[in-house]
């Protein structure tokens, strides 16, 4: 489960980097917000790594961070190990580990979906919403309720929809429309150039507590980031809670 898990954080949020001249000097690093960084932490566990703290003093409004790097035979044997799991970043995976000599059989093309894999994905790329509102109406009144909904972004569409599909044939069919964020729906700023962004998909699971609840109990005993697990059980209990019988 870990490797599965481990899969869908590096598709999300990890990084290869080989030197040209060096092909074979793989470095594999995981940088995360730092009240975010359970999974960079388990990994340095695993593999006893050295985790460094980074603070970008030169931008605003950015927390510090904390990063690995597995470098070496480490970095062969933990891509080799996620290999098969790996899904949006599955053909680099593959010509990175030919270019370190693993043998093309023991390197399947096929993609395997897991519910550990989408929660390594929905730590890296998801939203998990559970959170009070409260509205007036027109009258004055004040209304107050629960919003929850599951949301997963990236700039590979064709992955996305992979996932959804595999959702909906495991029942999970109660997807809003998916949004599409191109650079004409961000305001150009100093430093930025959102005309050069790829556009970005956003796919949202809606639906009721019971279909949510549902949904998160096949991917929430996987999940590392606690605010993202969290919301997700109280969602759940918030259904058992409303549903109970007096």
């Amino acid at each position: 489960s870990d490797r599965k898990y481990f899969a869908g954080m590096i598709d999300g949020d990890g990084s290869f980097h080989i030197p040209i001249n060096n092909p074979k000097k793989l470095r594999i690093g995981l940088e995360l917000r730092y009240d975010h960084a359970e999974p960079v932490t388990k990994l340095a566990e695993l593999f006893d790594l050295t985790i460094s703290k980074h603070i970008r003093l030169n931008e605003k409004n950015t927390q510090p961070t904390l990063k690995i790097e597995l470098s070496g035979i480490k970095a062969k044997l933990f891509l080799y190990a996620i290999y098969p799991y790996l899904l949006e970043k599955k053909d680099h995976a593959k010509n990175i580990l030919i270019k370190l000599e693993c043998p093309k059989k023991h390197l399947p093309k096929e993609k395997q979906f897991s519910f550990e894999y989408l929660a390594g994905y929905t730590d890296a790329e998801g939203t998990v919403r559970f959170n009070l509102r409260h509205e007036k109406t027109k009258i004055g009144n004040i209304t107050s309720c629960y919003r929850m909904g599951y949301e997963l972004t990236s700039n590979d569409n064709a992955h996305l929809q992979f996932i959804k599909q595999k959702l909906i044939k495991q029942g999970f069919d109660h997807f809003r429309k998916d949004y599409i964020a191109t650079h004409e729906n961000v305001k150009k700023r100093e430093g930025r150039n959102p005309e050069n962004w790829k556009d970005t998909t956003h796919i949202y699971l809606g639906g009721s507590p019971k279909q949510l609840s549902k949904f998160y109990k096949n991917v929430e005993p996987f999940m590392l980031i606690k605010h993202k697990k969290d919301n997700m059980r109280h969602t759940i209990s918030y259904n058992q809670i409303t549903n109970i019988k007096l």
